[in-house]
């Protein structure tokens, strides 16, 4: 079975994973950072040190997160060119539930539907490709 659908779902997915990551590195971090930097500046001398200490902290998470989205929004569309039809591999079928998972404990719902949607279909494709190798063995023995 051709798995044209899941490629490209797995591909909008990956878009969608790329556009989020990037809007969280340069957009929200640098708007997180600035907003800190505001509410700091009518503070005492000791509350705007540990204050900006946070602020750079969480800058940093925000970081990391977007990176984190980013590098899977690669792979993801890595597997999505490297998916072959007509086989089952299920290295790929864990990744994409456990993608799916992360989308949704990150909240990001979109993401969490697209990849589950490519997953669903996944598992029924697979489902149609073990049933028609058994009937193939049947009919021609091994």
């Amino acid at each position: 079975m051709k798995r044209g659908i899941e490629r490209k779902l797995l591909i909008i997915g990956s878009i969608w994973n790329l556009v989020t990551a990037l809007l969280t590195i340069f957009s929200y971090n640098s708007w997180f950072t600035k907003e800190g930097e505001k509410q700091l500046l009518n503070s005492e001398t000791n509350t705007m040190i540990a204050g900006s200490q946070m602020i750079n902290n969480i800058s940093s998470i925000i970081f990391l997160f977007g990176l984190f989205v980013f590098v899977g929004a690669l792979v993801n569309f890595l597997i999505a060119v490297i998916l072959k039809d007509n086989e089952i591999q299920y290295k790929l079928m864990i990744w994409i539930g456990i993608w799916a998972a992360i989308q949704l404990l990150s909240m990001d719902i979109l993401g969490f539907l697209i990849y589950m949607v490519a997953f669903v279909i996944y598992m029924a494709k697979n489902k149609a490709i073990k049933m028609s190798d058994k009937k193939l063995k049947s009919v021609y023995g091994n």
